[in-house]
């Protein structure tokens, strides 16, 4: 996949839509620590493809299956916290127009505290811009799956991660699109974990993170 062009709320400030100081150098620095440029990284991979036998992919004996080929958007919490901003939304909205466009199922590995505060709300209209392009993907019939990792809060679970068609979570993950600073007093803490979700039914399978690859193919295939 190609890098996107800017959309119409992207900045080209250093210090972003906002002027908020000090901004620009947080991202350097996060760029530096992370090798990444933002905090999404979207591309083709192949989820599978290993030895199986008669229990399916990933019992280790039998065969070699050609794997399942998908759009991946994979959050990188060091950045900013896996924030969502302007360039966020450009890439993960690129990423789903691939995958409608390819007929590949959307893949996202969901690690992120919610909206980039130094955005304001150009960085709350990446949530619209997400789940109108969830929408737009179930109404075409492709598959989308997602992963949430720890933690998976704010407009990140909201969009990918709520909309998904199946979710799966990481033992013990924070889930929830509030964070635990403004959470009603006396909340049972359970009810924002993983296990929690799944309790609910918001989440479909609780999944190593050894044991993601031959799930993820299972539900895939």
């Amino acid at each position: 996949m190609e890098e996107p062009p800017a959309s119409a709320g992207s900045s080209t400030e250093p210090n972003g839509p906002l002027g908020w100081a000090g901004y620009g150098a947080a991202r350097e620095r996060a760029r530096e620590r992370t090798g990444e440029s933002e905090s999404v990284v979207c591309g083709t991979a192949r989820i599978g493809g290993g030895e199986y036998g008669a229990e399916g992919p990933g019992s280790g004996s039998g065969g070699r299956g050609a794997g399942v080929e998908v759009v991946l958007v994979s959050f990188e919490f060091g950045f900013l916290g896996g924030s969502l901003g302007a360039r966020t939304g450009d890439r993960i909205v690129a990423a789903y127009e691939h995958a409608r466009a390819r007929r590949l199922p959307l893949v996202s590995l969901i690690a992120t505290g919610g909206s980039r505060m130094q955005e304001g709300m150009v960085a709350l209209s990446q949530l619209q811009r997400v789940a109108r392009e969830s929408v737009l993907t179930r109404r075409a019939g492709v598959p989308q799956l997602a992963v949430l990792r720890d933690p998976a809060t704010g407009g990140g679970w909201a969009t990918l991660g709520a909309a998904a068609d199946v979710v799966l979570a990481l033992p013990g993950a924070q889930v929830a699109f509030a964070g635990s600073r403004v959470r009603p007093e006396g909340a049972d803490p359970t009810a924002y974990t993983a296990e929690g979700q799944y309790a609910a039914g918001h989440v479909d399978q609780i999944v190593r993170q050894g044991e993601l690859g031959p799930a993820l193919e299972r539900w895939l295939t």
